[in-house]
C-alpha cells in the first residue's frame, strides 16, 4: 500500500464552551455571597448594567466561624445601612476585611486549580473543600460524598490525596491521627517512635509515657523531646482563617407552611439585587440611526445575557429545590427521623437534567425552615436496606440510633460494634458491623475498648 498525503473534509459536531455559557455555569455554581460579588463587579465595567438594591426582610441567616448566629441580615456587610451594595468600593472600609481578606476555601481553590491536571480529580477536590468542618477535617465519610457526587469511592479517595498536599499541612484530615501524619510527613518528621505515638494518641492524652516507651522499644526519658514535636503540632489546621470574621450564608430559598398542609417554596429574592440593561441609553445613542462603538454593543449584549442567566439561575435552583422538599417533606416535621434516602441522580432524572447541574445547584446554596437553614446537599442521603421488606432507611437515622444506643449504654455493658450491628439488624435494619464502626468513627464516638476505659 503506498504511502502519501492528502487532504480531507470531516464534519463533526462538539460543544464549545463559549465565554457566555462559560459565565452562565459559573453563576449557577455561585453562593449569593459570591454572586452578589460578582455583580458588584461586572457593574464596574459595564456602564449598559444597572443593580437596584433589594429590601432586606429580618431572617436568621447569618453564621459566625460556621455556628449559627442571632446577627440578621441587615447587619451584614450587603445591607449594612452605612454601606450601600451600589455604592462605590471606597463606602466598604469599615468592612474590608469581609469582602477581601482570602479565606481558606479561597485559598485551597488556588492551589487545587493552580496543581490541578486532572479535570475529573480536580471538581471532586474542589467539591471536597465544602466538605471540611470549622476544624479543618473532612466530616463526611467518603462512602458518603461519593454517592452524593455519583462517583466512586476510589476517586473521592484520589481526589483527598490532592486536597490534602494543600497548605495549611493537615486540611482534609478525617480524623486527629491523620492530620498529625499529615504535618509530620511535611517535615519527614514520622519516623518509627512518631508512629507508636500517633497510634496511641489515648495514651499521650493521658501521659502515659511509660507504656509508651514500651511500645517504643526505648529507654526512660528516650520519647521526651518526641512528644515535645508531637504537641507542637496544629490539630485544627483551619483555627487560623477567619478569626473575627463573619462568614455569611444567605438562604437563596424559603420554605414556609402553606394553607393545604403542605410546604411553599420561593426564592429569597429579598437577598439580591435586581440586574437591568440601561436601554434607554442605547436607544437614546441610535435614535438617529447611528450605528454604536462595538465596546457599547459588546455592553449591551453581555449586560443582556447577564439578565437572562440570572433568570435561569432562579428557575433552576427553584426547581431543584422544589423537588428536594417533596421528597423530604416529612423532615420538616419529624427532623432527622423524616429524612428519606436520596441521590443527585433521583433529582436529576426527576427534571430530565444533567447530574452535574444538580451539584452545581446545591454547593453553597442555603435552605431556611423553622427548623433552621441547611444547605441543599444535606437532604442528599445515603439509604441503607431493611431486612423486613420495608422501604430502605436514611443514613442519618442509622446514625442518630447508633448515638443513642452509646449514650444510654451501661458502663459495665459497653456495646462493641458487632452488639449494635445485631441490635440495629433486630430493629430491621440491614447493616453490617464495619458499616457501624465507619459510622460510628464518623461521629467521633471512640471504640468499645476506648469507652470500657473511660468509664474505669
Amino acid at each position: 500500500m503506498a504511502l502519501g498525503q492528502r487532504l480531507e473534509v470531516n464534519q463533526t459536531q462538539r460543544l464549545v464552551m463559549t465565554h457566555q455559557l462559560r459565565q452562565a455555569i459559573s453563576l449557577l455554581q455561585m453562593s449569593n455571597v459570591e454572586l452578589i460579588e460578582h455583580l458588584l463587579g461586572e457593574a464596574q465595567n459595564n456602564p449598559l448594567l444597572e443593580l437596584v438594591e433589594p429590601i432586606v426582610q429580618d431572617t436568621e441567616l447569618i453564621y459566625q466561624n460556621g455556628v449559627k448566629s442571632d446577627v440578621h441580615c441587615e447587619d451584614s456587610f450587603v445591607h449594612n445601612p452605612q454601606s450601600s451594595l451600589l455604592s462605590g468600593v471606597d463606602n466598604f472600609d469599615q468592612l474590608e476585611n469581609i469582602r477581601y481578606e482570602q479565606t481558606l476555601r479561597d485559598r485551597l481553590r488556588e492551589q487545587i486549580l493552580i496543581s490541578g491536571r486532572n479535570d475529573s480529580r480536580t471538581s471532586i477536590s474542589l467539591a471536597l473543600i465544602d466538605e471540611l468542618d470549622e476544624q479543618g477535617w473532612l466530616a463526611a465519610p467518603l462512602f458518603e460524598i461519593a454517592d452524593r457526587l455519583g462517583v466512586r469511592q476510589a476517586s473521592v479517595e484520589a481526589a483527598l490525596v490532592t486536597l490534602q498536599a494543600c497548605d495549611p499541612p493537615g486540611i482534609g484530615a478525617r480524623n486527629l491521627r491523620e492530620c498529625l501524619e499529615i504535618q509530620l510527613r511535611e517535615t519527614d518528621s514520622l519516623t518509627a517512635p512518631m508512629q507508636v505515638l500517633t497510634s496511641n494518641l489515648d495514651l499521650v492524652a493521658m501521659g502515659d509515657i511509660r507504656k509508651l516507651e514500651d511500645l517504643a522499644g526505648m529507654l526512660h526519658g528516650a520519647l521526651d523531646s518526641t512528644i515535645a514535636t508531637l504537641r507542637q503540632l496544629n490539630p485544627r489546621p483551619a483555627a487560623d482563617f477567619g478569626k473575627g470574621v463573619i462568614q455569611i450564608a444567605i438562604a437563596d430559598v424559603l420554605v414556609n407552611p402553606d394553607t393545604a398542609g403542605g410546604w411553599l417554596v420561593e426564592l429569597n429574592t429579598d437577598v439580591l439585587p435586581k440586574v437591568l440593561v440601561n436601554e434607554k441609553y442605547i436607544n437614546e445613542v441610535t435614535k438617529n440611526g447611528e450605528i454604536v462603538s462595538e465596546f457599547i454593543s459588546n455592553c449591551h449584549a453581555n449586560a443582556r445575557f447577564l439578565v437572562k442567566a440570572m433568570d435561569q439561575r432562579a428557575k433552576t435552583i427553584l426547581r431543584v429545590a422544589t423537588v428536594i422538599v417533596r421528597h423530604q417533606n416529612r423532615f420538616f416535621d419529624e427532623g432527622i427521623d423524616g429524612l428519606r434516602p436520596l441521590t443527585l441522580a433521583n433529582i436529576a432524572e426527576e427534571l430530565d437534567i444533567h447530574e452535574s447541574t444538580v451539584s452545581r445547584v446545591t454547593s453553597g446554596k442555603y435552605l431556611y425552615c423553622k427548623r433552621g437553614t441547611f444547605e441543599l446537599r444535606f437532604f442528599f442521603v445515603k439509604g441503607i436496606g431493611r431486612n423486613d421488606g420495608g422501604k430502605d432507611i436514611a443514613a442519618p437515622v442509622v446514625r442518630k440510633r447508633i448515638r443513642v444506643l452509646v449514650s444510654s449504654e451501661h458502663p459495665n455493658q459497653v456495646l462493641s460494634d458487632k452488639k449494635i450491628a445485631n441490635i440495629l439488624q433486630e430493629e430491621g435494619v440491614d447493616v453490617a458491623r464495619r458499616t457501624v464502626a465507619k459510622y460510628r468513627e464518623a461521629m467521633g464516638i471512640p471504640s468499645s475498648s476506648r469507652r470500657r476505659r473511660a468509664h474505669t
